[in-house]
């Protein structure tokens, strides 16, 4: 009887172990398998910052089998080879940031009044069209720069779907493109605690019309005296529109000593370059360069000694303490 029961056991144990494999692998299986049983899957897919040299192979495999493509002229052209004879639904982002040609920061107030309708309308337009042929079975690609989950455009239309019907490919980000540009470690780092990565105009909690920020914002000052209390690497995106204002901010709170980068063109072999220099000096001199959008902000001190080594050994020196 003991031997009855113990046989019993095992069975049961290597069922359950049977059950927990299967289990496993449908968890990992899962994101590949949006869409089946009739349906199509909609995805996204991060194409890195600059093009196929920063796309990872699944990104450009899994444009190969896409039924459908929606891109903007310049990811059409990109990525041409692997689109092969896909269609092109549409543009995604006309209309997002522009209305009847104007920038959305140059329309007056009727024209303003009318984009804020007309955008959520061409939105809902193309959601219903991908519906359409997700319905019909049919795969459809979107392409978004970069890491589509970090300031990634997509997720206007990616709310609007069932997520059983969603898988999103990861991309390099223009952070980590900026990063090797300056060959440092962001974290660890002599004694940084985080990362912060956001664009100058959410400090102060809101999302400004056309991206500005107000170094006299009690808001962005409250935000950055936060932060200024823990020593930390800070990304900023979207962050040259005003540059002398926002380091005139950064300069209240941080030490004018505090080392500085911008990249620029992260990612783009042929564009890419650095400008560094202090919270207190690289205002002024951004504030001479051409370039107003494609450039990432680092401030922190890991641009400065070797952060990485400092990191290791301050851990070092405080476990000899703690005996």
């Amino acid at each position: 009887m003991r031997k009855s029961n113990e046989y019993k056991r095992k069975r049961w144990g290597a069922a359950a172990g049977v059950v927990l494999a299967i289990a496993a692998l449908c968890w990992m299986i899962a994101p590949q398998m949006a869409g089946a049983w009739g349906r199509g899957a909609f995805y996204v897919i991060g194409t890195g910052p600059a093009g196929p040299q920063t796309a990872t192979l699944q990104a450009l495999e899994t444009m190969k089998k896409m039924d459908a493509i929606i891109a903007d002229e310049r990811h059409a052209k990109l990525f041409a080879d692997y689109i092969g004879k896909a269609p092109l639904l549409f543009d995604p982002w006309k209309g997002r940031w522009d209305y009847k040609g104007k920038p959305y920061n140059k329309l007056n107030p009727k024209e303003l009044a009318e984009f804020q309708v007309e955008r959520f309308k061409g939105r809902d337009r193309n959601v219903a069209r991908i519906k359409e042929l997700l319905a019909q079975g049919k795969n459809v690609g979107l392409l978004d720069s970069g890491n589509p989950c970090l300031f990634g455009p997509s997720h206007w239309y990616v709310e609007h779907l069932d997520p059983a019907d969603l898988v999103v490919i990861a991309g390099m980000g223009c952070d980590a493109a900026g990063m090797a540009a300056l060959k440092r470690s962001a974290i660890p780092a002599h004694g940084a605690r985080f990362v912060v990565q956001t664009a100058p105009f959410f400090l102060a909690g809101r999302e400004s019309p056309d991206m500005s920020f107000d170094p006299d914002d009690p808001k962005a000052a409250e935000a950055l005296a936060d932060l200024a209390k823990h020593e930390h690497t800070m990304v900023l995106y979207m962050a040259l529109k005003e540059p002398e204002k926002l380091f005139k901010s950064l300069g209240r709170f941080l030490p004018a000593d505090m080392p500085a980068a911008c990249v620029f063109w992260a990612g783009y072999p042929e564009k890419e370059r650095v400008v560094r220099g202090t919270v207190g000096d690289l205002g002024p001199k951004l504030a001479q360069d051409p370039e107003r959008f494609m450039g990432l902000l680092f401030i922190g001190r890991f641009l400065e000694g070797k952060p990485y080594e400092a990191a290791m050994r301050r851990g070092q020196a405080k476990g000899v303490k703690k005996q």
